[in-house]
């Protein structure tokens, strides 16, 4: 999770403690569990809030880049105007690429902001691995920022998706696996920079061969013409195969096209959807939609 800090003063966030009526702290375009969980803000309930890492924007007609920091403390300040109002300390932490005003307004969506959040003073809460969903943009946090989880063995885990494609459409399927992370959570989906140090080993075709044809419940196959020119796209297409002759499994596989180009075991009469047609975000709703039918199966 992170903190989304929103302030209409163009010079906010300069290290000063800030003052937010508390009617507007976390009540606001927060989940309604996340409310119920964090909404009286108790000292217990800051001390955990205070964990996890900030982001510190400004209302978008400031048109300022935000800022990334932590909570340092939060005390309740005496009532103005018939309001409570809570003061916050924080800690802006300098990174070298961190989010511009443009990046982050292209990014709402993973970042689970909502329509219009951003003409709107709040601090709200948000249910996002903030490091997952930045390192996409190749900004990386400190450690302290990163969900403190145990990771799941490849060797083991059954994944709801697998995705095989060429480098050529990477940055198309990273911002696909951003979706997928918001949409069916943490380790649901099978994406090799997601698990580059467990990738890092011998006998790596056998692996894989066994997270696609095996442990993985949906396969999604970005067709390319340079998918068939590489070489772990035809490991992987082997046990996909298998797959697709078996009629009974047949329906674990998907086709997104990326481009007019022919991949061997493919054919006119094999149904697909049109990368070119369809952002990410929308794809990545098809994917769901899939997985969702496979699991009442």
């Amino acid at each position: 999770m992170y903190n989304l800090l929103v302030s209409n003063y163009n010079d906010a966030w300069n290290g000063d403690p800030i003052v937010f009526e508390k009617s507007r702290c976390i009540t606001e375009y927060t989940t309604k569990e996340l409310i119920k969980k964090y909404g009286d803000l108790t000292p217990a309930q800051i001390s955990e809030l205070k964990s996890f890492p900030c982001i510190f924007a400004y209302e978008d007609f400031c048109r300022k880049n935000p800022q990334f920091g932590k909570i340092r403390n939060v005390t309740e300040e005496s009532i103005v105007r018939k309001e409570t109002s809570m003061k916050i300390e924080y800690e802006v932490i300098e990174l070298n690429n961190f989010l511009t005003f443009s990046e982050m307004s292209e990014m709402l969506w993973l970042l689970r902001i909502k329509d219009w959040e951003m003409n709107r003073t709040h601090w709200a809460l948000k249910e996002v691995d903030l490091s997952r969903a930045l390192a996409g943009k190749g900004i990386h946090l400190p450690q302290w920022a990163s969900v403190n989880k145990k990771p799941v063995s490849i060797t083991k885990h059954v994944f709801d998706v697998a995705l095989s494609f060429p480098g050529e459409v990477r940055d198309y399927v990273e911002q696909l696996a951003g979706q997928l992370e918001i949409m069916l959570g943490r380790d649901s989906y099978f994406y090799d920079a997601n698990y580059t140090s467990q990738l890092a080993r011998p006998s790596l075709n056998e692996l894989l061969q066994d997270i696609y044809k095996n442990r993985s419940k949906l396969i999604v196959v970005f067709l390319c013409e340079k998918y068939q020119e590489k070489e772990w796209c035809g490991i992987e297409f082997r046990a996909i195969q298998e797959i697709i002759m078996d009629r009974q499994q047949h329906k674990r596989v998907m086709f997104i096209k990326m481009d007019d180009g022919l991949v061997p075991g493919v054919f006119k009469t094999d149904g697909y959807i049109d990368g070119k047609q369809y952002e990410p975000a929308t794809v990545a709703g098809f994917i769901q939609e899939r997985v969702l039918l496979l699991s009442d199966e």
